[in-house]
């Protein structure tokens, strides 16, 4: 608990400088998209290929939802749901595959993330397996069936976070009001680029006020701060749209435990573990536990983590780093509904 409030001391002076109208997603949150010509035009649903008018959801097998959440821009990202058994003050998390479109090297959709998810659920977690735009599921389809090839832009990888994220976001807080879920242990695990899309998003809602609902601040509704721990395989600090250096100093300051993992023989990928520790970490021993980095043998890379004679150890140290860090915080269910509509 000591370390937990030292993070806390150590976020507080942060969140004020993120939380105004210049902060590192606002661009994109209001970012047009371009046609053929590269003129750049709004995204209308009614002409996006991508557009979806309301959510959709069927049952899948293990007895999970898949899902497609319709963003405000208009692309429908598909998901597959994962509900705890636990009730209210079960903790959540949202697994991202990496995210470098259809011809991505060793590219995966959110499937890959199956067992996991179903291990953390017996775990008493609530899951939300993730496609981001323009990966996985999350590509429109031709007539015919074909996904149509479609390069991450710049404007892509901020939006995921701003708009992805925060759809999904918003189905969970549902759940929340539901109380099926504690939306304020959220935790976050992500592949390759992914990565520093989950640090944006998290930089974002740690940087949101609460409602003005009440006199004092610690008596208000909060509206973010919930993600609550973030696991990186194979972090990526290089991605298109974002400022990675600038979004890992940011995260230093958060009270949200980093756990990165990395194959020390895959040099770029040891090279970029490396850089995102430097960046986080925290001196003294009582932070060694909640800003730390795994180097494993060999040269497995991202979502080979969750396969093959890997898969087990991984899975047990996700849901371990997980349970200590965001399902045993104690911050019990509390309505997340704004005073002034009730």
């Amino acid at each position: 608990m000591r370390v937990r409030n030292l993070l806390c001391l150590v976020a507080l002076s942060l969140i004020a400088s993120v939380a105004t109208p210049g902060s590192l997603m606002a661009q994109a949150k209001k970012s047009p998209t371009t046609d053929k010509k590269g003129t750049t035009v709004p995204a209308d649903p009614k002409k996006n290929p991508a557009a979806a008018s309301k959510p959709a959801a069927s049952t899948a097998k293990d007895g999970a939802l898949e899902m497609i959440l319709p963003t405000p821009d208009g692309w429908q990202i598909h998901c597959t749901w994962f509900e705890s058994t636990a009730g209210r003050e079960s903790a959540c998390a949202i697994l991202l595959t990496s995210t470098d479109g259809v011809p991505g090297k060793d590219a995966r959709n959110r499937r890959v993330w199956q067992p996991t998810a179903i291990a953390l659920q017996k775990a008493g977690f609530a899951v939300m397996t993730v496609d981001l735009r323009k990966h996985g599921d999350s590509i429109p389809m031709s007539p015919t069936g074909e996904p149509i090839p479609m390069k991450i832009s710049n404007a892509d990888y901020p939006l995921m976070a701003s708009s992805d994220l925060e759809t999904v976001k918003a189905f969970l807080m549902e759940q929340h009001k539901a109380e099926t879920l504690n939306i304020r242990k959220l935790a976050i695990v992500a592949m390759g680029s992914s990565a520093m899309v989950a640090s944006a998003f998290t930089i974002e809602d740690w940087a949101k006020t609460p409602y003005p609902d009440a006199p004092t601040v610690d008596q208000r509704t909060p509206r973010g701060q919930d993600v609550r721990s973030l696991i990186m395989y194979s972090p990526n600090t290089t991605v298109r749209g974002l400022n990675t250096s600038a979004l890992l100093k940011t995260l230093k300051g958060l009270p949200v435990p980093v756990y990165i993992v990395a194959a020390k023989d895959n040099k770029e990928d040891a090279r970029n573990a490396d850089k995102v520790l430097k960046a986080v970490e925290l001196k003294g021993d009582q932070f060694k536990d909640t800003r730390k980095l795994l180097l494993t043998p060999g040269q497995t890379h991202a979502e080979a983590y969750l396969e093959g004679q890997l898969a087990t150890a991984t899975q047990k140290d996700i849901v371990d780093f997980l349970t200590k860090n965001v399902k045993e915080l104690e911050f019990p269910w509390t309505d997340r509904t704004d005073r002034r509509t009730k």
